[in-house]
């Protein structure tokens, strides 16, 4: 499958490596066409290849924004909307503002009657977006054995078929049971946990550990 990933910071190379690995024809994109970040993961990962957001919007059968949260809707506006309309549209990212000397705290435009997925969603009304993987660390998302036991990986969108993909994504990942919390509106809630999982990375001093859900 082709899977475009936007963003060339920690999680989407993280992402982009691990599909890549999977055999999946993957473009890690950035803002620019060529960065080094976009480079370096090119020589490591033989066949993927590199793009702008524009251009990656065209090139993915699956498109994952995992810019950082503030930089979300900037980039999905970077997009043209017809080159992703239909297509299943996955948002890792959580809109996190910085505090100086502090934890991030949400920004307050996209955590109180809305969320960054909400907003993707009315920003690109012809895709399907899913909420998927914003409540745990990067090499967490794509490797779950790393916290051994059962643990949960939630997910949320309007669209059943578009979650059905990411299930199938998410399986090939070795997430066995995903979690899914319905429509769209769901993803407030995933992104108010991570305020908590902050709080507790800092109290345990590991972003390896996660939630599970007794039931």
């Amino acid at each position: 499958m082709k899977i475009s990933v936007m963003g060339t910071g920690m999680v989407g190379q993280t992402l982009g490596g691990k599909l890549s690995a999977l055999g999946h024809d993957v473009m890690l994109a950035g803002r620019e066409v060529d960065n080094e970040a976009s480079r370096r993961f090119v020589e490591s990962h033989p066949g993927a290849r590199t793009g702008d957001f524009a251009s990656a919007a065209r090139f993915g059968e699956v498109v994952i924004f995992a810019v950082a949260g503030q930089a979300l809707l900037a980039a999905a506006s970077a997009c043209d909307p017809a080159d992703l309309a239909g297509k299943v549209v996955i948002d890792v990212t959580n809109p996190l503002q910085m505090v100086p000397g502090g934890l991030p705290t949400l920004d307050p435009a996209l955590s109180n009657t809305t969320s960054a997925g909400e907003a993707l969603q009315a920003a690109l009304p012809q895709s399907r977006v899913v909420k998927t993987l914003n409540t745990m660390t990067a090499r967490l998302m794509v490797d779950p054995a790393r916290v051994p036991g059962p643990h949960d990986v939630f997910l949320c969108g309007n669209d059943a078929e578009a979650k059905a993909v990411v299930v199938d994504l998410l399986r090939s990942f070795g997430w066995t049971e995903p979690v899914d919390l319905g429509g769209i509106a769901s993803a407030l809630g995933m992104e108010g946990l991570m305020p908590f999982w902050l709080r507790m990375m800092q109290t345990l001093g590991t972003a390896d550990f996660n939630y599970r859900i007794a039931r």
